[in-house]
């Protein structure tokens, strides 16, 4: 069995597409959340999510909250003004069926993926949309974490747009890093494998020029060259020297 982990897509429908030509034959999807915001095609990637993304293998990000239900999507500083200025261009390009169906989204699930138990959502368990914590964090973070989302085989979750696996006790960690946005500095769309048991991460190239282009239709100049710096560097955000910015 072989099943794709896709989490923050940002509606960037060229890194998505990507994703998909580089993987055809798969048995599942699973959809870590962030469908929408940052990037200029979100009607297509909710779209695509709707047909395609199993009902019980799908969570909500806080920027599909923020969408679906009118809310602050909770961004660090750096990232309010672009995240203020695309929520206000996708939420009047979603039409209600669709900002409905992110509101909708659960924050967290637990299924079963072959014998293991998966526990899937966003962020953190704890937190499943807001919280944030990256591989390095202590293990006695994680392993509280792990605990939280009821010791399961697999933890799944998104979010800092950063891919990492990590064993803790017998709970594999795995963050499949972002389609549409990655920030750990390759450009390239970041997506995971499920295996038959095991997991590895991938990268798949797109045109990112392309999306630099789309974006300068939907959004006041210095947002849209601050997001393209952003996706073009692989996280680098213009004008803010910050290791680790939190979207």
């Amino acid at each position: 069995m072989k099943l794709l982990i896709l989490s923050d897509i940002h509606a960037n429908w060229p890194a998505l597409q990507a994703v998909l030509a580089a993987e055809p034959q798969v048995d599942g999807l699973i959809v870590l959340g962030d469908l929408v915001n940052y990037g200029p095609h979100p009607v297509e990637c909710v779209r695509w999510a709707q047909a395609n993304a199993p009902a019980d293998w799908i969570v909500q990000g806080n920027h599909d909250r923020a969408l679906g239900c009118d809310e602050d999507p909770r961004c660090s500083a750096p990232y309010r003004t672009l995240a203020a200025a695309m929520q206000c261009y996708t939420a009047g390009r979603l039409e209600p069926t669709a900002k409905s169906y992110l509101a909708k989204l659960p924050d967290c699930q637990t299924n079963i993926m072959g014998y293991a138990r998966c526990f899937l959502c966003h962020a953190i368990p704890s937190d499943p949309l807001y919280g944030y914590m990256q591989a390095p964090d202590s293990r006695a973070r994680w392993e509280s974490e792990i605990h939280a989302a009821g010791r399961p085989d697999f933890l799944l979750v998104g979010h800092t747009h950063r891919p990492f696996a990590s064993l803790i006790n017998s709970t594999l960690i795995v963050n499949p890093g972002s389609v549409g946005q990655p920030k750990d500095h390759d450009p390239r769309a970041s997506y995971a494998l499920w295996r038959d048991g095991g997991v590895v991460l991938r990268r798949a190239a797109y045109d990112v020029a392309s999306v630099a282009k789309d974006l300068v239709d939907c959004a006041p100049p210095e947002v849209a060259l601050q997001l393209a710096g952003v996706l073009h560097t692989g996280g680098n955000l213009p004008g803010n020297t910050a290791a680790a910015l939190r979207s």
